[in-house]
């Protein structure tokens, strides 16, 4: 990836059942928070995938952050085909799981400074300790995400103290949203929402087959994981998110006739 180049914000591809998703590759994804990382400014990237959708449906407060991103990016490969579905081809998922690593290793090559935010104890410690030996140079600090509202000061002074460019907040969906946009005066120049990113770089979860992750059923093997935790997400949310988006296909294809008729 070439240094030289100059990224222009990521325009919004497409709408899937109201939340706005840019068309960005992994690299261009990369490009664009390195170069994020070196201004005054916060930017704020967000991995949507079927499950943050379908809580946007009915979270209006997640649905007007969603809105004020930098950008936001097809996180689950569930995006992508309702995108393709609705007209509008995404050039690819770009996981999280995936975007973590490539992204604390081209940050370690400009001396870019990583903070984990969130997870149980000892998890974020964990995967910062697991990426430190992967990437040698690395500069990376933690602390877990149970530190209530109480401790949030104290979270963001370590973040200063750190020198932090680049933040990952694993604290799951909407809180990590919520938190922040309530500290987002005071949050570095790049934050990227993760959910529980820091379980898969720490080992505490083993990734699924990469037959599984292509063919769109890393779900899947989440579930097969975390089947109590996850039950209701997967079983009931993917059915609510395909509804939601052949709803949508439909509104558009009448809209369409409408048009066509006028």
């Amino acid at each position: 990836m070439s240094s030289a180049i100059t990224y222009s914000p990521a325009p919004v591809a497409a709408r899937v059942d109201g939340v706005p998703v840019a068309a960005v590759t992994l690299d261009e994804t990369i490009g664009r928070i390195l170069e994020m990382s070196t201004t005054p400014t916060t930017d704020v990237l967000v991995g949507v995938n079927a499950h943050v959708i379908n809580l946007a449906r009915h979270d209006a407060r997640l649905r007007a952050f969603l809105e004020t991103t930098t950008f936001n990016y097809a996180d689950g490969q569930s995006v992508v085909w309702a995108a393709r579905s609705l007209g509008v081809t995404l050039p690819e998922r770009v996981a999280t799981t995936d975007l973590g690593p490539a992204l604390i290793d081209a940050a370690a090559g400009m001396n870019a400074p990583v903070y984990f935010l969130g997870g149980a104890p000892g998890i974020s410690t964990a995967a910062a300790a697991r990426m430190r030996e992967r990437t040698p140079g690395a500069s990376i600090r933690s602390a877990h995400g149970y530190f209530g509202e109480a401790g949030s000061d104290e979270v963001l002074s370590d973040i200063r103290a750190h020198g932090t460019r680049i933040l990952f907040v694993g604290l799951g969906d909407p809180l990590q949203e919520n938190w922040i946009q309530q500290h987002r005066d005071a949050l570095p120049p790049v934050v990227l929402t993760c959910g529980g990113l820091f379980d898969w770089l720490s080992g505490a979860h083993r990734r699924a087959p990469k037959m599984m992750q292509q063919g769109g059923l890393e779900w899947l093997w989440r579930l097969a994981i975390e089947p109590r935790r996850l039950a209701r997400r997967y079983l009931v949310g993917n059915p609510a998110f395909v509804a939601a988006v052949v709803r949508q296909r439909a509104t558009l294809r009448t809209a369409g006739a409408r048009r066509q008729i006028a």
